[in-house]
């Protein structure tokens, strides 16, 4: 009888054990797999954050060249500080609307990373329940 018992409960402790492992197994090819999409879509975002910074010293270095330009035509020290006023107020315009592009991309770089992430944890405290 004490035989019987002890199987008994070798038996339900080797289920246990691996159901268990099975969990695990599931959950952390689960976890992987978050992981890397999670990297893939931060990459990506950081590649199109990139991208549009490239665009924003492109756009600022063409404004520099224009200006740059104007200013061999200047006749006249009232000339000079009028477009450079002109010159001043329209960077400052830019840089406003480029900042604020800027950081909304960032935010949306963020959000997207986080997102299967986020989704991922749940899942896998699901599977894991």
């Amino acid at each position: 009888m004490q035989e019987n018992v002890a199987r008994e409960f070798a038996e339900k402790s080797a289920e246990r054990v691996k159901d268990t492992a099975g969990k695990a197994q599931a959950t952390a090819e689960e976890t992987t797999k978050v992981m890397e999409h999670t990297y893939s879509t931060a990459s990506k975002g950081a590649a199109d954050f990139n991208f549009h910074l490239l665009e924003v010293a492109q756009t600022n270095m063409n404004a520099a060249f224009d200006f740059g330009r104007q200013l061999t035509r200047v006749k006249s020290p009232s000339e000079f500080f009028e477009l450079s006023t002109a010159h001043a107020r329209k960077q400052f315009e830019v840089f406003t609307d480029q900042t604020k592009q800027l950081t909304t991309l960032a935010q949306k770089v963020t959000t997207d990373a986080a997102q299967p992430l986020q989704s991922g944890v749940k899942k896998t405290f699901n599977m894991s329940t």
